[in-house]
């Protein structure tokens, strides 16, 4: 069976690991999942747009180790991070400067402002997020061969999930892929402008 790959990652982040986290950041639970949310898609649109690049998923799961504080602390068969601390710091920004070379402080800061969560939040959960990205597809390095295409299929939904301000840093149109292609035209343009005329 094909995974979601954005449904499979966010199971991962429980109400558990929200308040370990917080233990760091002191922001709102639901803006705090939310940047979390974001920055999932983001980094996987990063990946998205590295699909061209010949090795590169399988170099990038490369630099996740077998020992890495973050990768033993996942369960993957259950869905679980059974530890939070701070070792992404380091070891998820290695993964983000592969993967957006420049970008990365626009991106963790456009997440800031855009989710509503402090700089430093917003940079350190771009990092947690990176390793729990990678980490998965390690876990499960028989998608490396087929992420292209999984991308490729599930742009829309996960285009869907970031806001306006990340997707065009990424390379996207603001407003790319917010409909399913079989829609009418009418339909796409009350949604383009971000308002339904015949609701009341």
């Amino acid at each position: 069976m094909t995974p979601n790959l954005q449904i499979e990652l966010r199971r991962f982040i429980s109400s558990n690991v929200v308040s370990k986290l917080n233990k760091f950041y002191f922001e709102n639970d639901a803006l705090l999942i939310k940047g979390i949310d974001v920055s999932i898609g983001t980094v996987l649109m990063g990946l998205y747009n590295k699909a061209e690049e010949s090795g590169f998923y399988k170099e990038i799961v490369s630099l996740i180790e077998d020992n890495s504080g973050f990768y033993q602390e996942v369960d993957f068969a259950s869905g679980r991070i059974l530890s939070v601390d701070d070792c992404y710091r380091i070891e998820g920004n290695a993964l983000l400067k592969e993967i957006f070379t420049n970008k990365k402080g626009r991106i963790s800061e456009m997440i800031s402002n855009e989710v509503g969560i402090k700089s430093e939040t917003a940079r350190e959960i771009l990092n947690f997020s990176a390793l729990l990205v990678v980490s998965y597809l390690k876990n499960n390095i028989q998608l490396l061969d087929s992420l292209k295409l999984l991308l490729e299929e599930q742009k829309r939904d996960i285009l869907n999930s970031i806001q306006p301000g990340i997707k065009i840093i990424l390379g996207f149109s603001c407003y790319e892929s917010v409909e399913d292609k079989n829609q009418n035209i009418g339909r796409s343009i009350f949604t383009l402008f971000g308002h339904n005329f015949f609701s009341f």
